[in-house]
């Protein structure tokens, strides 16, 4: 079999396609509109790699504004192979934050599709970038006021990837900025490339639910924006299965794109799965295995995963460490499946070439591996916290055993009552036990006896109530089994309509906190 030559020698990200363009080069990248085969994907990316080193040359970082499509996963390569980097951009953040992102990562070009204009035009008014430093990457009418890179692209000759290194920083990312500012770090080719690769040995190499094979149709709903999509798109084309992308989450979308394009493979959030299940009255998810994380997984979705059949594992990461964690559940019979998927989702395993360890009173965790960057170079203050003589602290606490890693909760999310911390995640599990609670919330509230008691803010699958005597008496009955303790029922129970999401679809505590920092003393009830 004829072999596609590379210019560069080291782990760079166009490496990723070494098999594939030999064993399965008329592999599917697809979105809504529009799709290539790998072989024709590939060929696009030296092309633009090739046009994008011409145009702007090498070390600049470039903004991309777009939601999860074929042209974005094109540049997904193209701009770091072209010796410069990407910024995916949280196009979900306030307008403000994107900008201030921007400011930080030292942003030199935007390339937006047509979606994101009035971003365009904000970074351009406020000196950002330059307007002529902006190029439109989609393929709707041209715009008068800035070029088109497909325009561009077809004045260019003698296509080849430009040579660099695998030390070359390949993307910038930034945290969600839920809690603070968000929190930038940068990703050389080299970095990437070993955390796919541990990522795609930890779901392939062994055994457990929701193995991944170059068979598998996979269609990510985390957007780029978010680590990448997870990798997803890295994972794809490495091993060579189709990737198919739905663009801006919508429920009604992904679920006539699963049946059409018989999706055997996804990777969601909690809040995701939940939106999809309740939809239909049948199984969405027959045939597809699912890949979820993101925050706490809810009994109730192991639980669906269960009586449907479904094959589920769990992933724990972060933007500022990259892949840490993946499910297993080696030795699991299948007459006892639900504890199998509990294992994977709840005791995750460490990525090869990856370190976990536990330290202080909460018994924080702690985590380093050969891909972790040396700190934030946005908020250098912050790094004597985060990255500690070569280890990464997420901000999490739990247990670390032969038997994988269980998180606990947030160090920001325990309440501490009385001196004592209770886990909010480990409250909000057994809730969505109850078949009526569609999701739920526990957060600390200060009280004048214990400093902080908890509260529980709840959702109900629609067509559903439930009385607050229920939660409570079905929290006794946990207590009485020993899994949780008396004292942390929560105090009271607020039903709301409505939560708040991040831009990567997770709950948003810090602005269900503010939501109701004001009517929990005037018992202002949420309907």
């Amino acid at each position: 079999m004829a072999r596609y030559k590379f210019n560069n020698s080291g782990l760079t990200l166009d490496k990723l396609f070494d098999q594939t363009l030999v064993r399965r080069p008329e592999g599917i990248v697809k979105d809504l509109s529009l799709s290539a085969s790998f072989e024709d994907f590939y060929n696009d990316i030296v092309l633009y790699s090739s046009a994008i080193n011409r145009f702007i040359g090498k070390d600049n970082v470039v903004s991309v504004m777009c939601w999860n499509n074929i042209d974005f996963a094109k540049m997904m390569y193209s701009i770091p192979l072209s010796g410069n980097v990407i910024h995916p951009v949280d196009v979900r953040q306030s307008p403000d934050q994107i900008l201030e992102t921007m400011r930080q990562a030292g942003t030199k070009y935007i390339f937006a599709s047509h979606d994101f204009l009035p971003f365009v035009e904000m970074s351009v008014s406020k000196q950002v970038v330059k307007d002529g430093n902006v190029m439109m990457i989609d393929r709707n009418p041209i715009d008068e006021k800035y070029s088109s890179f497909y325009e561009k692209i077809n004045k260019t000759v003698n296509s080849s990837i430009p040579s660099i290194d695998e030390n070359t920083i390949a993307s910038v990312l930034f945290t969600s900025g839920t809690t603070g500012k968000p929190k930038g770090v940068r990703y050389r080719h080299r970095d990437i490339v070993l955390t796919i690769w541990a990522m795609l040995t930890n779901l392939s190499a062994f055994s457990g639910p929701a193995r991944l094979n170059s068979d598998d149709r996979i269609m990510s709903l985390i957007p780029f924006f978010h680590l990448w999509s997870w990798g997803t798109l890295f994972m794809s084309t490495m091993i060579g299965s189709d990737y198919i992308m739905s663009g801006k989450f919508d429920v009604s979308k992904t679920l006539e794109i699963m049946q059409k394009d018989k999706i055997t493979w996804m990777s969601m959030v909690p809040t995701m799965f939940n939106s999809l299940s309740v939809e239909k009255s049948d199984n969405p998810f027959k045939n597809v295995k699912i890949l979820i994380g993101g925050s706490a997984i809810p009994s109730s979705i192991i639980h669906y995963a269960t009586n449907h059949n479904i094959e589920l594992t769990g992933i724990y990461g972060f933007t500022d460490g990259l892949g840490a964690a993946i499910g297993t559940a080696e030795n699991c019979d299948v007459p006892h499946k639900e504890q199998c998927l509990h294992r994977a989702v709840d005791k995750i395993t460490p990525l090869v070439m990856t370190e976990f360890e536990t330290e202080g009173e909460n018994s924080e965790i702690k985590f380093r591996s050969s891909w972790l960057p040396s700190g934030y170079f946005n908020l250098k203050d912050e790094n004597g916290t985060a990255y500690r003589e070569g280890w990464f602290y997420p901000g999490d606490v739990g247990t670390v055993s032969r038997e994988g890693i269980k998180i606990t909760d947030r160090i920001k999310d325990l309440i501490k009552s009385g001196g004592e911390f209770i886990p909010s995640a480990e409250i909000e599990y057994y809730i969505t036990n109850l078949p009526e609670i569609l999701d739920v919330v526990v957060i600390g509230y200060p009280d004048e006896k214990w400093g902080e008691r908890p509260i529980a803010l709840y959702r109900t699958k629609q067509g559903s109530n439930i009385e607050e005597s229920r939660i409570r008496e079905y929290l006794t009955s946990i207590v009485n089994e020993g899994a949780i303790k008396k004292w942390w029922i929560p105090d009271r129970y607020i039903r709301i309509d409505n939560m708040p999401m991040t831009g990567t679809g997770k709950i948003d505590k810090k602005a269900l906190k503010n939501m109701i920092s004001n009517q929990i003393h005037s018992n202002t009830k949420y309907l």
